[in-house]
């Protein structure tokens, strides 16, 4: 458990973009992580860069600060701080206190990340949609006529084709492509990115998992968490991210390094892949997931990472 002493420490890392990573390695990920969450999204990418260079470099605390320091002179004395709401911060909490569970629902989490987007302040909101516009897909995705895919579009197509395989797994599991009214996730005023790819990833998550090789188990939840993050800059999944890094350095530490090979195994697989979130999926769910690999050059996920977390966890898999 978190102390509150620890937590007020915590909060000033946070905020002020100034994490002990060398003193404090676990948490002190985590707050930098949060920082590209909660304070200032625009740097996500290169603070995720510098994260997944010094975590595939070295085990060794002390040096991945130094790598990390290199990559971000400015963690090394801090920003100006930036004070985000209280009720971010209880809410916030009130999920990080919780002790990850293989029995836990998955879908009571994601419910309460998702949440913590309703505590943003309007700085928060205008810097999300600032970190949206600097990825080209999401221009040239707003600049699209909208498509949505419905239940009966998946239907009568053959048994190899990316149609099939998906509507066949949201049968299986009980999920439905329409569950979520794409039109309750819009903000208010002028964010076209954000209301854009808001719905346009309600439809494309699952797609995703089929096509980029993700299973529907906790690790590729978390894996393709960062592969949508390096993908088109989404906030839920940077929120995610730093939630779930921050749990894990509270409550099971000696988990933290495998749990950030997850992550960052789905981030460089993200980085890595042609982003394709403006691409027209509608026009491609007759076409079979290889034959779709094949012409967007998506290469599916090999994550040994990912398959010793599933191996741990049978249950949850």
């Amino acid at each position: 458990m978190i102390e509150p002493s620890m937590r007020k420490e915590f909060e000033t890392w946070v905020e002020t973009a100034r994490p002990p990573l060398a003193e404090e390695p676990a948490l002190g990920l985590a707050a930098l992580m949060t920082t590209a969450a909660f304070v200032d999204p625009v740097a996500q990418v290169p603070i995720f860069d510098a994260i997944a260079a010094a975590t595939a470099a070295s085990d060794n605390g002390a040096a991945r600060a130094t790598q990390i320091a290199a990559a971000l002179p400015w963690a090394t004395e801090g920003k100006p701080r930036i004070a985000l709401p209280r009720a971010l911060w209880d809410d916030y909490w009130a999920i990080v206190a919780e002790p990850p569970s293989p029995t836990a629902g998955e879908l009571d989490l994601t419910l309460a990340v998702v949440a913590l987007g309703s505590r943003y302040d309007q700085r928060m909101i205008d810097a999300c949609e600032a970190a949206l516009l600097e990825f080209d897909s999401v221009h040239e995705l707003i600049a699209q006529p909208e498509v949505r895919l419905t239940t009966a579009d998946l239907e009568s197509h053959a048994a190899d084709s990316l149609a099939h395989d998906l509507l066949s797994m949201l049968t299986a599991n009980g999920y439905d492509i329409e569950v979520i009214d794409a039109d309750t996730v819009v903000l208010p005023g002028d964010y076209p990115a954000q209301n854009r790819t808001n719905r346009r990833i309600l439809q494309l998550h699952d797609i995703w998992h089929l096509v980029a090789g993700y299973g529907f188990t906790p690790a590729g939840e978390v894996a393709i968490s960062g592969f949508q993050m390096a993908q088109f800059g989404q906030n839920y999944s940077t929120r995610f991210l730093a939630t779930v890094a921050s749990k894990a350095a509270v409550h099971a530490p000696a988990m933290m390094d495998m749990l950030l090979t997850v992550m960052f195994d789905g981030w460089r697989h993200g980085r890595a892949t042609k982003e394709l979130i403006a691409v027209p999926w509608h026009q491609r769910i007759a076409d079979p997931i290889e034959r779709v690999r094949a012409e967007l050059g998506i290469r599916p996920l090999d994550s040994a990472a990912v398959r010793m977390m599933e191996a741990l966890t049978p249950a949850a898999a």
